[in-house]
């Protein structure tokens, strides 16, 4: 859900177009998408609303609180269950919006690329000033409240040389919960410094972030770790991937202009394409996207990259076909296999966790 396409800083790697857009989301698009959301035979529990694609926190509480009410009342009269969860950069939170998320439970995701010499190169405001002070205050304040949160924090070939002052800055300010993404090449940002990283290098930062997860006791989880044990441990016949299947994300605008499978294909253009909306939630309901043109073509491309990747692929059980979004802006077709992300944040890391518990095993 894209409150409005606005975000209050300028970080280099962004993948959004039209940051600097005041545009809000109207109460009669929200209120439309509820409606469709929970009425749609493409929809299926558990729902999550996700205010995303843009800076959550930078539309007025007031916003809020008459779209909660909105979803609040459409989904008890539809009797279906739901969830609310912001990602946000926690630069704007006051005692306001620590009240609201207290109060209607929300799930909650902060970009924060480690510590200030690292961040502030990359995750700056409109002046290129750095951010890290403003974001780790709106952290400080979501852990007085005891308010739980997971972080994203994107990593640049720049990162790779300092991975256990990464791992001391989150172990020492104790956010336990990371996720790590390489600098995509994605929408608007045509660019990655992952195109001239040394194998070698990657693998020792992550090493070293095992290392340092496994002795840490908990207190240092990393999400490409524990998102990949499974398979090492169940037999997996069909891996799960949210973002290659149709239907399993549904993508909003501002506008109520919709699109499935990855968020990053929703502000993105190109020339075979125009763009990746595949309808709009006033004027075609959101079931009309099975009938779209462009979503049949994306579908039956996506498909047979996830097919070329299953048969191609020994990671398939990790990864089940790979992101659309990455295949498409790295390769230029969604068809394409092997990507950048792919290469790092799956196979590499999957190599190290077999070896890990090769090693662990052997020593029992």
């Amino acid at each position: 859900m894209q409150p409005t396409p606005f975000c209050n800083i300028d970080c280099e790697y962004c993948y959004l177009p039209n940051r600097s857009s005041t545009h809000k989301m109207d109460m009669n698009v929200l209120g439309k998408i509820v409606m469709e959301v929970f009425s749609s035979k493409l929809v299926s529990p558990p729902i999550d609303f996700l205010w995303h694609l843009g800076e959550p926190l930078a539309v007025p509480i007031s916003f809020y609180e008459q779209a909660f009410s909105i979803i609040h009342e459409i989904g008890k009269d539809k009797g279906v269950g739901y969830s609310l969860s912001f990602q946000t950069n926690a630069m704007l939170i006051n005692q306001n919006w620590i009240d609201l998320i207290k109060k209607n439970k929300i799930n909650i995701g902060v970009s924060i690329d480690g510590p200030e010499f690292i961040h502030n190169r990359k995750r700056v405001d409109r002046k290129t000033n750095g951010t890290h002070t403003q974001v780790m205050k709106g952290v400080k304040m979501l852990q007085e409240a005891k308010i739980p949160f997971s972080t994203i924090m994107v990593v640049t070939k720049y990162s790779l040389d300092y991975p256990d002052k990464i791992c001391d800055f989150f172990i020492e300010n104790e956010i336990d919960e990371i996720g790590f993404n390489i600098d995509e090449m994605e929408g608007c940002n045509n660019s990655t410094s992952f195109d001239s990283v040394e194998d070698d290098k990657f693998k020792y930062f992550i090493q070293r972030l095992l290392r340092r997860s496994v002795e840490s006791n908990g207190r240092f989880r990393v999400r490409e770790f524990w998102l990949n044990i499974r398979p090492f441990t169940t037999e997996v016949s069909e891996p799960f991937n949210t973002t290659n299947a149709p239907f399993r994300i549904f993508n909003f605008d501002y506008n109520g202009n919709y699109s499935t499978y990855c968020p990053e294909l929703l502000a993105a253009k190109s020339i075979d394409y125009d763009n990746f909306n595949l309808g709009n939630i006033v004027t075609d309901g959101l079931d009309a996207i099975e009938t779209n043109p462009t979503f049949i073509k994306i579908k039956g491309e996506i498909d047979k990259g996830v097919e070329n990747c299953k048969n191609s692929c020994e990671y398939w059980s990790f990864c089940g076909g790979g992101a659309p979004s990455n295949k498409f802006f790295e390769n230029g077709s969604f068809s394409s296999t092997e990507t950048l992300a792919c290469k790092y944040q799956k196979k590499a890391v999957v190599d190290l966790l077999a070896s890990h518990f090769e090693q662990h095993f052997e020593s029992k």
